[in-house]
C-alpha cells in the first residue's frame, strides 16, 4: 500500500479506462458502508474522487479503493457528463454510489 492513504487507510487503485464521469450528482452510500466506516473516511474518499475528476477533466465511472486488509470499495457514477447534457435523464438519475465490492 502507498504512503498516500485516503481517510487514513484507503488507496484508490488505478482506473482501467478513461471516461467522462464527474461524480457530480447525489451521493448514495450503502448501509453497510455507512455503518462500518467513520464519516471522515467516507468524506475523504468523496473528496479524493472529486479532486481526481478535476485533475483529469472526467474519469471512469468505476473507482476502486482498497485497504490493507484487502477490503475493496466501489464508487460508481451513474451518468456521464455527455449523458447529462442530452437532457434525457431525470435529475434523480444523476447519482454516485459508494459500496463494498461484495455488495455489487
Amino acid at each position: 500500500m502507498s504512503e498516500n492513504l485516503i481517510g487514513g487507510r484507503w488507496k484508490r487503485l488505478p482506473q482501467e479506462v478513461d471516461g467522462d464521469y464527474w461524480f457530480s450528482g447525489k451521493l448514495l452510500v450503502t448501509r453497510t458502508v455507512s455503518e462500518s466506516l467513520p464519516p471522515h473516511e467516507i468524506h475523504a474518499i468523496v473528496d479524493d474522487v472529486r479532486a481526481f475528476v478535476k485533475a483529469n477533466q472526467g474519469i471512469d465511472y468505476l473507482q476502486v479503493y482498497e485497504n490493507n486488509e484487502g477490503d475493496k470499495l466501489f464508487f460508481i457514477d451513474q451518468l456521464s457528463k455527455r449523458m447529462i447534457a442530452t437532457g434525457e435523464f431525470a435529475k434523480e438519475d444523476n447519482h454516485a454510489t459508494l459500496l463494498y465490492s461484495y455488495e455489487y
